[in-house]
């Protein structure tokens, strides 16, 4: 095989793998991206619940427990 045909096979491996290392960074970003947004909804969630604890316990008058809570609640 001539030197040129190899260069040029190499190069062409070499430009077909930079595109699918850029395709899955790509991907990798929107994943990230993803996953940052359900850790904030999560955090947003957490605060809400404990909003509704501490309102609950200024209601009660006390500092009951989780299980006091959920017990009459039920």
């Amino acid at each position: 095989m001539p030197r040129g045909a190899l260069l040029s096979d190499k190069h062409h491996a070499l430009v077909e793998t930079q595109r699918e290392v850029l395709a899955e960074l790509t991907r990798l970003r929107r994943e990230e991206d993803y996953l940052l947004l359900k850790v904030r909804q999560a955090r947003e969630q957490i605060r809400y619940y404990e909003g509704l604890l501490d309102l609950l316990r200024r209601d009660w008058g006390q500092a009951p427990g989780l299980a006091d809570l959920l017990r009459k609640l039920g």
